[in-house]
Protein backbone atom coordinates (compact mmCIF):
# COMPACT_ATOMS: atom_id res chain seq x y z
CA UNK A 1 0.00 0.00 0.00
CA UNK A 2 1.46 3.45 -0.97
CA UNK A 3 0.84 6.65 0.96
CA UNK A 4 0.27 10.01 -0.29
CA UNK A 5 3.64 11.31 0.39
CA UNK A 6 5.29 8.41 -1.75
CA UNK A 7 2.89 9.27 -4.53
CA UNK A 8 3.38 12.98 -4.36
CA UNK A 9 7.44 12.53 -4.09
CA UNK A 10 7.63 10.54 -7.45
CA UNK A 11 9.26 11.41 -10.19
CA UNK A 12 6.91 13.51 -13.04
CA UNK A 13 7.22 11.02 -16.35
CA UNK A 14 6.53 12.49 -19.52
CA UNK A 15 5.11 9.78 -21.63
CA UNK A 16 1.58 8.14 -20.76
CA UNK A 17 1.28 5.91 -17.27
CA UNK A 18 1.32 2.81 -19.09
CA UNK A 19 4.71 3.81 -21.44
CA UNK A 20 6.36 4.41 -17.66
CA UNK A 21 5.09 1.15 -16.10
CA UNK A 22 6.71 -0.82 -19.51
CA UNK A 23 9.47 1.56 -18.78
CA UNK A 24 9.91 0.46 -14.82
CA UNK A 25 9.24 -3.16 -15.83
CA UNK A 26 12.20 -2.87 -18.53
CA UNK A 27 14.18 -1.29 -16.13
CA UNK A 28 14.10 -4.29 -13.55
CA UNK A 29 14.49 -6.72 -16.06
CA UNK A 30 17.74 -5.14 -16.99
CA UNK A 31 18.77 -5.11 -13.73
CA UNK A 32 18.34 -8.86 -12.61
CA UNK A 33 19.46 -9.99 -15.98
CA UNK A 34 22.56 -8.27 -15.14
CA UNK A 35 22.54 -9.89 -11.53
CA UNK A 36 22.42 -13.07 -12.99
CA UNK A 37 25.61 -13.00 -14.76
CA UNK A 38 27.27 -11.37 -11.94
CA UNK A 39 27.07 -7.30 -12.59
CA UNK A 40 25.30 -5.29 -9.90
CA UNK A 41 24.15 -2.23 -10.96
CA UNK A 42 22.85 0.90 -9.23
CA UNK A 43 19.91 2.48 -11.20
CA UNK A 44 19.79 5.28 -9.44
CA UNK A 45 23.33 5.82 -10.65
CA UNK A 46 22.68 4.48 -13.65
CA UNK A 47 19.89 7.51 -14.37
CA UNK A 48 22.10 10.63 -13.14
CA UNK A 49 25.62 8.97 -14.52
CA UNK A 50 25.85 8.81 -18.11
CA UNK A 51 29.03 7.13 -18.09
CA UNK A 52 28.36 4.66 -15.41
CA UNK A 53 24.73 3.96 -17.81
CA UNK A 54 26.66 3.73 -20.85
CA UNK A 55 29.20 0.89 -18.95
CA UNK A 56 26.58 -1.08 -18.22
CA UNK A 57 24.50 -0.92 -21.53
CA UNK A 58 27.96 -1.71 -23.47
CA UNK A 59 28.21 -5.36 -20.84
CA UNK A 60 25.09 -5.73 -22.08
CA UNK A 61 25.55 -5.42 -25.56
CA UNK A 62 28.43 -7.28 -25.50
CA UNK A 63 26.52 -10.18 -23.18
CA UNK A 64 25.90 -13.81 -25.06
CA UNK A 65 22.51 -13.51 -23.43
CA UNK A 66 19.68 -12.38 -25.99
CA UNK A 67 17.17 -11.30 -23.36
CA UNK A 68 19.73 -9.26 -22.11
CA UNK A 69 20.79 -7.67 -25.11
CA UNK A 70 16.86 -6.87 -26.49
CA UNK A 71 16.90 -5.45 -23.22
CA UNK A 72 19.33 -3.27 -23.42
CA UNK A 73 18.28 -2.02 -26.89
CA UNK A 74 14.40 -1.29 -25.62
CA UNK A 75 16.35 0.71 -22.91
CA UNK A 76 18.40 2.80 -25.36
CA UNK A 77 15.81 3.25 -27.75
CA UNK A 78 13.59 5.05 -24.97
CA UNK A 79 15.61 6.88 -23.68
CA UNK A 80 16.92 7.91 -27.19
CA UNK A 81 13.19 9.19 -27.81
CA UNK A 82 13.09 11.07 -24.59
CA UNK A 83 16.18 12.97 -25.13
CA UNK A 84 15.06 14.53 -28.15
Amino acid sequence: MSSQSERTTAPAISAPQSDGRVLLLEEVNFKWLLAGLGWWIDMTRFHSDIPYATHFLALAEASSSPTLRDCAASLQRHNAMTCQ
